[in-house]
């Protein structure tokens, strides 16, 4: 199982959520937009544990009549500078039926998902990113990997544990992983949700080596 490939189990993880998805959709009435952390169903959860993967799985509601597109990337930063972003990728919404009622959300779920694995001979080691999006009309998602030197471990510190207001073009970050010297450190979520309001990384978070921050945002129509 350890060595199963990222693509297979990408195929893998999709198949079972499209099937979880289909079976529990809902189409909810009320009128704010909405993303908050959901539970894992639990065969795939057994999977993730397995082959070490960590996983956060997201319950996301969007007004189709709003929305044009919903938007999902991985900031990178070393030292505070910023560098290319990881994963960078949109996802379109279906225009919703004319006979249906306006304001009625439809409902999504967003999955993000990383691992890391050391590999000792060349010295480095392999940051695997992959963020998908998944109703029960089909998925779409991304998958990249990031070489970096063999300090010790990092750690996924998910931010988003309770549900979040959205809004039309302003980012969201759902969670971070912090190194700090080759160790794990917990920056809390306060310098996150300042990045999220001001749209300015805070000193909590240029003093650390390495950061990176799972991030969407919905589009509105022009």
């Amino acid at each position: 199982m350890r060595k199963m490939t990222g693509a297979a189990l990408l195929v893998m993880v999709i198949a079972g959520a499209l099937l979880w998805s289909y079976e529990s959709r809902v189409m909810n009435n009320d009128t704010d937009m909405t993303v908050k952390p959901a539970e894992i169903p639990e065969e795939t959860e057994r999977i993730f544990n397995v082959i070490g993967q960590k996983v956060q799985w997201f319950d996301l509601n969007v007004d189709p009549d709003q929305v044009f597109m919903i938007k999902i990337w991985v900031e990178h930063f070393e030292h505070g500078v910023q560098k290319e972003n990881v994963i960078d990728y949109g996802s379109g919404i279906d225009r919703p039926d004319p006979q249906e009622k306006p304001g009625k959300l439809h409902h999504k779920q967003l999955v993000l998902i990383f691992s890391q694995n050391n590999d000792a001979q060349h010295e480095q080691r392999r940051l695997s990113f992959t963020s998908a999006l998944i109703n029960d009309r089909g998925s779409s998602s991304a998958t990249k990997d990031v070489y970096l030197p063999l300090p010790a471990g990092s750690q996924m510190m998910w931010m988003n544990s309770v549900e979040n207001g959205l809004s039309l073009d302003q980012p969201v970050t759902l969670g971070s992983i912090i190194e700090f010297d080759g160790h794990t450190v917990n920056p809390g979520a306060g310098s996150v949700q300042e990045y999220d309001a001001t749209g300015e990384l805070p000193e909590e978070l240029k003093r650390h080596e390495r950061v990176f921050l799972f991030r969407m945002m919905l589009q509105g129509h022009e």
